[in-house]
């Protein structure tokens, strides 16, 4: 609840009121915010992992990217964006050439199957894509939920997205620990020690998520949720390519066609984020000019009706 004194046209002017007056409840509701985000973010990541174990890698990673379409519905809903027919295309677009990557081929390793493996397989499939595409809602309504409460409108610092950033981490840290115990101790899932080899594993993933995640969250708070969905999408054909030059796996013509069409998807939603930003920088200067022509003639108004005052008033 926030009082009279500190409501404003402008509601960042009263954030910045309330964050002067109020520094205890502005830290509060950050760490409680931090805490809900950080919560859904390592929920949905947790989802993935289940999900591997229950279907293919390729519907996991096709699935997983539709987080991009549950962006831009939840960034309708929460962040009252217009259903625009560009953006509906680029999303279209993207989620069928991940499709097309992943799902292209996947029907060949099951001809060598037994028809009871066929039948085990289908019974694990349908509750292994249900948990990816909760999963994949769970981090569309991550990335809109953080745009929208934990983002300053119209105002872009790199030390507040790294504050963010590490505060998400910290609570993962201190917070989200506890369910291992659990899981373990109730024998859903075991906990074991890494050796070795899986320490060095589990730091060298560790450091490149520290990048990926840093990149992340700056295009997030920078763009779109959708804008952010889209970008990640082109680690797929990227990760295509470097297969292709490190490992010398031949690539089949799908992953090309699905790779051109998650690039054209994001050159199309690239061009249609900078007629927005165009639209609302043209806007914002015209309601400038509107408002100092508004100003200019008030003013000039109330020297007229002074002036012809004192004109009456003039023996």
């Amino acid at each position: 609840v926030v009082d009279d004194e500190y409501e404003t046209d402008d509601s960042d002017d009263g954030s910045r009121l309330l964050a002067l007056r109020r520094p205890g409840w502005v830290l509060l509701r950050t760490f409680v915010l931090t805490a809900l985000l950080a919560g859904l973010l390592n929920s949905s990541a947790y989802l993935w992992y289940v999900a591997v174990g229950f279907t293919s890698m390729s519907k996991v990673t096709a699935i997983y990217n539709m987080s991009c379409f549950f962006a831009y519905v939840f960034s309708i809903l929460l962040l009252h964006e217009r259903v625009k027919l560009d953006k509906c295309i680029a999303v279209a677009i993207s989620i069928l050439g991940v499709v097309f990557m992943a799902l292209a081929d996947s029907g060949t390793d099951a001809q060598s199957l037994t028809q009871e493996q066929r039948a085990n397989m289908r019974s694990n499939e349908l509750f292994g894509d249900l948990l990816s595409l909760i999963c994949a809602g769970g981090i569309g309504l991550y990335q809109v939920l953080y745009k929208k409460y934990a983002v300053p409108n119209d105002y872009h610092s790199l030390f507040h997205v790294n504050f963010m950033t590490t505060l998400l981490g910290l609570c993962t840290l201190v917070l989200y620990w506890i369910p291992i115990p659990a899981l373990s101790i109730s024998g859903v899932e075991r906990f074991h020690w890494p050796n070795g080899e899986q320490l060095a594993y589990i730091l060298t993933n560790a450091l490149f998520g520290v990048a990926y995640n840093g990149g992340f969250m700056i295009a997030l708070a920078l763009t779109s949720p959708l804008f952010a969905a889209i970008g990640v999408m082109l680690t797929i054909p990227v990760m295509a390519v470097v297969d292709m030059v490190i490992q010398g796996q031949v690539l089949a013509w799908n992953v090309f066609l699905g790779g051109g069409a998650i690039l054209a998807g994001f050159c199309i939603l690239t061009f249609a984020e900078y007629r927005d930003t165009i639209d609302k920088a043209s806007s914002t200067a015209s309601t400038d000019n509107n408002n100092s022509t508004g100003d200019d003639g008030d003013s000039n108004g109330s020297s007229n009706t002074a002036l012809a005052a004192n004109t009456d008033n003039t023996p």
